[in-house]
């Protein structure tokens, strides 16, 4: 596909310039495949471009959970495009997934490639783009395999991620997620604990597990099992890091998956659950698969096995349908949790969702049901970390903070921590005592009890 009325472009070949850069939007699944994206072109013999190196390739990993993903995604290409001229610049990720056309007739744009069309990108770089856009996105996306990137650098993180499954084969009325990333994959529980292995000779210090449904887990493959068994297989044998676990629907988090939980040692207590609504009808109309009665339970349930874990809820606010009494319910329900922090996203229409074709709510009346909100999970979460003071938890030191002299860490729940320390503390996981609050993070002070 060639756009028309496009500027006309310097020939880009691929020259002695091996130098790239990526750009991420999303969630943690998309960041995980930036990170197997860079080790990619590392194996090819690409380098990250230093700061102020002008790259010859740049590539946007994108989302489109909303509209306004979708803009931030538009706003970033044209400024590298602006700030780069010399370089080629691909698009892959979901918003090239669900728009690929869209996105290609954006200018500069010379490759658009889809989510599976990540696995192989050496097939795309052995073919390098002329002037005109290139577009590969697969249709259908029912025979996507599931791709394991067999990480071992996590640029920018000390944590590692890895990812045990994609793809979601729920159809919530809002959500395009099914539409881009495809019907629920897993990778095999060998595939788990060799890729652990793995990382445990890297000397990571946490792994967070993730995935699109993480509790669909190893419901397509043969034979099949599921996250609790998975969780039981791991328990099994001790690790050198600690383990965290990214969000999970409601409906996967059973009390079998909760008991296995419980007796992981290794396991960060931490939970993180899209919640929508507090409102029946507007979940029905969402096509969630519970009520609000029924989270409650659980997030009750949660609070009694995990008194001290971290528990993230998301909101969507200002559903199509959704009045002043579905919102106050909400509000009432989120309050009466023990939730720790929002994370709050006013309803965006996605092209192709049975939501997209309601008739929208007041965008005004969006915002201020979006602002209402965020400042409730601020007082939830400022009354969390003033409950904490005192405590001693451990926490993995991530590096540097912004004042001089001073580290920046998170806690095992989900706590930002700021502690004063040398670099060499660096990824290592040691036990602090809470001693006050700085803004939504907590200052911590080393215990005697550490080895150094």
């Amino acid at each position: 596909m060639v756009t028309e009325n496009r500027k006309p472009q310097t020939e880009n070949r691929l020259s002695e310039n091996r130098l790239f850069s990526i750009v991420t939007f999303g969630c943690k699944v998309n960041q995980v495949d930036s990170a197997g994206l860079a080790q990619e072109l590392g194996a090819l013999g690409w380098l990250p471009a230093p700061d102020g190196a002008a790259p010859a390739l740049i590539l946007v990993n994108t989302c489109t959970v909303t509209a306004r993903a979708d803009q931030q995604a538009r706003q970033a290409i044209r400024r590298l495009a602006r700030d780069h001229p010399g370089a080629s610049l691909w698009v892959t990720g979901c918003y090239a997934q669900r728009a690929p056309a869209e996105v290609a007739a954006i200018p500069e744009v010379r490759t658009v490639l889809g989510n599976p069309e990540k696995a192989r990108l050496a097939e795309f770089l052995g073919a390098w783009p002329g002037p005109g856009p290139r577009l590969s996105v697969a249709a259908d996306l029912a025979a996507a395999p599931f791709h394991a990137w067999r990480l071992q650098s996590f640029p920018g993180h000390t944590r590692a991620w890895l990812k045990i499954q994609d793809g979601c084969s729920h159809h919530c009325s809002y959500c395009i997620v099914p539409t881009v990333r495809g019907p629920r994959r897993s990778l095999a529980p060998g595939g788990v604990g060799t890729s652990l292995q793995e990382l445990a000779a890297l000397n990571y210090q946490e792994v967070v597990l993730t995935g699109v449904d993480l509790g669909q887990y190893g419901q397509d493959l043969t034979p099949r099992t599921g996250l609790a068994a998975l969780v039981r297989r791991l328990r099994g044998r001790p690790w050198p890091f600690r383990v965290r676990l990214s969000s999970l629907e409601p409906q996967g988090v059973t009390g079998e998956l909760l008991g296995e939980l419980a007796a992981w040692d290794e396991f960060c207590r931490h939970f993180h659950l899209p919640l929508q609504s507090g409102a029946r009808a507007v979940l029905a109309a969402m096509g969630r698969p519970y009520r609000p009665g029924d989270f409650r339970d659980l997030a009750a349930e949660i609070h009694r096995r995990f008194p001290e874990a971290g528990l993230g809820l998301d909101v969507l606010v200002g559903f199509p349908g959704e009045t002043a009494a579905d919102f106050e319910a909400t509000r009432d329900l989120v309050a009466s949790l023990p939730a720790t922090y929002l994370h709050v996203f006013p309803f965006s229409p996605r092209p192709g969702t049975p939501a997209a074709r309601m008739a929208p709510l007041p965008a005004a009346e969006i915002r201020e049901r979006a602002r209402a909100m965020r400042d409730l999970g601020r007082a939830k979460k400022l009354q969390f970390l003033e409950s904490r003071l005192g405590q001693v938890r451990e926490v993995l030191v991530e590096g540097p903070a912004h004042q001089r002299g001073w580290l920046k860490g998170l806690s095992d729940n989900y706590l930002r921590v700021v502690l004063p320390g040398p670099p060499q503390w660096r990824n290592r996981r040691l036990l602090l005592r809470f001693t006050s609050r700085r803004g939504e993070a907590l200052l911590g002070e080393v215990v005697t009890g550490n080895r150094f």
